[in-house]
């Protein structure tokens, strides 16, 4: 399952932000990490695999319905999963 998610263009090298040094981003974190232009956050749950539908995102938590459309970092939690989210450009 993916735990990272970066959104266009970073204003920081992923790697940087998502892993402790260069092995650990090419031997664990590059492989758990969706690279993706969408910037509608039900659909990347669901290109993700945390969630079946975006509309399962819309009824149970209608605050995680936004467009993420600013260089930012962030983490959303769907359950139990964790996603950290960057991004970019």
């Amino acid at each position: 399952m993916l735990l990272n998610v970066v959104i266009g263009t970073p204003l920081v090298a992923p790697e940087e932000l998502l892993a402790f040094n260069l092995d650990d981003w090419n031997t664990n974190e590059r492989q758990k990490t969706l690279f993706t232009e969408t910037r509608y956050l039900p659909a990347i749950l669901k290109e993700a695999g945390i969630v079946s539908s975006t509309n399962e995102v819309r009824k149970n938590n209608p605050k995680l319905n936004i467009t993420l459309d600013r260089p930012d970092c962030m983490m959303v939690k769907w359950g139990k999963k964790f996603l950290f989210i960057v991004v970019g450009e």
